[in-house]
């Protein structure tokens, strides 16, 4: 049994807004009290503690995800979701999302530590931001985000004598991800480290926590717990895949 460190977390809910392959790691210092999500026309709000609403799989138009916080002019344990080390003044922030909202590519959003994973490429649809007088340096904001699909089109070709028309497909998931990889876990491991080992950052540990969740909490169930508690608990000789 192995435990990820994370004991200097303040709270087991981490959000990024992260860009360049996840070269740019941006933790979110505050979190929503809510955030919503829409999809195919039906809209559900949850708290941000009581996440347990599995999104429809299966066609479905884009997800817009859309919150609002703010961006403390100091960092606190008490009430920030990120660690000291990680914590970027509002005034950072603020430039970091007008970048993202004018970059060419998606930004990569992620929710982890949740039943309810959201990990996706996200376009930004809307941003505004307020200094109140009250709170100087503090920034509040409304955040909305897309879902970003890299459309695929294929030409269809001309019906003859031994030629079918070949199909078009569209509204394929934008990735940036390169080949996966096979993994064994091996006794003293921790997502922390193998992400380190492979991405250069331990950061990135949510990536393979989120593409291995159903086996490592399969492998935990059969030494007796209910599942891996968010990568906490893996096991030597588990088999993993690093995306």
């Amino acid at each position: 049994m192995n435990l990820m460190h994370t004991e200097q977390n303040p709270t087991k809910y981490r959000m990024y807004l992260n860009y360049d392959n996840d070269r740019k790691v941006y933790v979110f210092p505050r979190l929503p009290d809510k955030i919503k999500v829409t999809s195919k026309g039906k809209t559900a709000s949850v708290d941000i503690d009581r996440f347990g609403e599995v999104l429809h799989k299966g066609k479905r138009d884009a997800i817009t995800i859309s919150f609002s916080s703010f961006f403390p002019a100091q960092y606190g344990q008490s009430y920030c979701a990120c660690m000291e080390k990680e914590f970027k003044s509002p005034k950072k922030w603020n430039a970091w999302i007008l970048k993202m909202q004018a970059a060419n590519k998606p930004c990569h959003f992620v929710l982890a530590g949740s039943p309810l994973s959201l990990n996706m490429y996200a376009d930004i649809i809307s941003y505004s931001a307020t200094e109140e007088g009250g709170d100087v340096g503090t920034i509040s904001y409304t955040l909305e985000l897309k879902e970003h699909r890299k459309p695929t089109v294929s030409t269809h070709g001309k019906k003859g004598k031994g030629k079918k028309a070949r199909k078009t497909t569209t509204g394929k998931r934008a990735s940036n991800e390169s080949k996966k990889k096979a993994y064994t876990i091996k006794k003293g491991d921790c997502l922390w480290n193998i992400a380190k080992k492979y991405y250069g950052k331990g950061i990135q540990y949510t990536k393979i926590l989120n593409a291995n969740r159903a086996t490592l909490d399969k492998a935990a169930k059969r030494y007796g717990y209910s599942g891996c508690r968010d990568g906490n608990l893996i096991f030597p000789g588990t088999k993993i895949t690093i995306p």
